[in-house]
């Protein structure tokens, strides 16, 4: 069987941690939520990374991150919302890897993060104009991306599946537990 990482992607909001779970589960593999790890490593939770060093710091810790992980072979990791908006961090995991990018409509995102005051990008009055705002900016990196799944109305699984059907009708050896 090939190895081969699988590289969960997308906006806030969209499923990437659940989504990267419940696959790594099926799939029989380890799973890495990059958000997490980071938190972990720093001990301080991602909001207070971003406002004590900024940032730019943060995404240098994804991408020291993300070089660790594509050392790492079978890995489903979940990224963090902007830790592929970088052409080199996009390359990275593209090298042995494939991307899976998770949308969902900015008033699904809304209602799933309204009570969620944990999101340092999204500590404005206006939620709902702020996540429109960053989705206009970022979209021109995530739709770059081959592969798409809408998770404004499928569960948890059926995103899972609907990911696991994708990989295996472009015939990746998907080792299915």
């Amino acid at each position: 069987m090939m190895k081969h990482n699988l590289y969960i992607t997308g906006f806030m909001g969209t499923g990437k941690t659940v989504v990267g779970r419940k696959l790594a589960k099926k799939l029989g593999r380890i799973f890495i939520d990059m958000d997490k790890a980071i938190q972990d490593r720093q001990g301080r939770r991602i909001e207070d990374i971003f406002k004590i060093k900024g940032e730019y710091y943060f995404r240098e810790l994804e991408t020291n991150l993300l070089k660790e992980i594509i050392q790492r072979d079978d890995l489903v990791v979940a990224t963090g919302g902007g830790t592929l908006l970088t052409r080199k961090n996009v390359h990275l995991a593209n090298n042995g890897g494939t991307i899976i990018c998770l949308s969902a409509n900015p008033m699904v995102i809304f209602n799933r993060l309204k009570e969620d005051n944990k999101r340092p990008l999204l500590l404005k009055k206006n939620k709902l104009e702020e996540i429109k705002n960053l989705l206009k900016k970022r979209n021109e990196y995530y739709n770059q991306l081959t592969w798409q799944v809408d998770t404004s109305e499928l569960s948890v699984e059926e995103v899972a599946d609907e990911i696991i059907n994708m990989l295996e009708k472009k015939d990746y050896q998907w080792k299915i537990s």
